[in-house]
Order: C-alpha cells, then structure tokens, then sequence
C-alpha cells in the first residue's frame, strides 16, 4: 500500500489589528434656539428664502434649514397645477341607418306520404 503524504499548509501572516481611537460624538454646538426665532422663522419662511433668514437671524443657513426641516415647515403648494383640460364639445350624434337583417325564407315542410297498409 501506498501511504499518501498530508500536504502542509503554509502558514499565513496574520494581518495587523489596527485599533481605532476612541472618538467623541460631536455634540450640538451653538445658541439654542429661542421662542421668539423660532415663531420669526415660522413666519419669515413663507416669504423670505432660508439664507436671507440665517442672516437677519445671525444664525448658519445649515442651522436655519435644519430647524426648518425639524419644524415641518413648508413654502405652500410649489407648484400650481395646470388648469384641467377642458372637455371636448360633445359629438353631434348622427342617425345610424338602420340595417334590416333579411330572414331566411322559411323551410318547406314536405309532407310525409302515408303508405297504406296492406
């Protein structure tokens, strides 16, 4: 009997464990917002675009247009939906002719002779 040889395998080069640091989640920064900002951008928002409000109110336009999305808040409708197709003026109906189907001419029914009996 043959006896077969296990191949060995190669050993591989464990790959580096790379630990990243600790990071600290950022947190919230800068002024809170006030009742009375937040009623003014409820306001100002439907006529005025966000930037013009982040300046007026000293505040970022990232930080305006959060606290808009946050709040809800929209323009309105954006779009003015097109009119509705008026419908066509109805069609004048004109007569069908009217067409007579002929009948079939009726089967004669053949009399049947009567043979006498014998």
């Amino acid at each position: 009997m043959a006896v077969k040889k296990k191949a060995k395998a190669k050993a591989k080069p464990k790959k580096k464990v790379v630990k990243k640091k600790a990071t600290k989640k950022k947190s919230a920064v800068g002024k809170a917002w006030t009742k009375a900002e937040i009623s003014a951008l409820k306001v100002g928002y439907k006529t005025k675009a966000a930037s013009q409000l982040a300046k007026e109110m000293k505040r970022t336009l990232a930080s305006v247009r959060g606290k808009i999305s946050a709040l809800g808040l929209t323009k309105g409708p954006a779009k003015k939906k097109a009119a509705p197709k008026k419908k066509a003026a109805p069609k004048k109906k004109v007569a069908k002719k009217k067409v007579v189907k002929k009948k079939a001419a009726p089967k004669k029914k053949v009399a049947k002779k009567k043979t006498a009996k014998k």
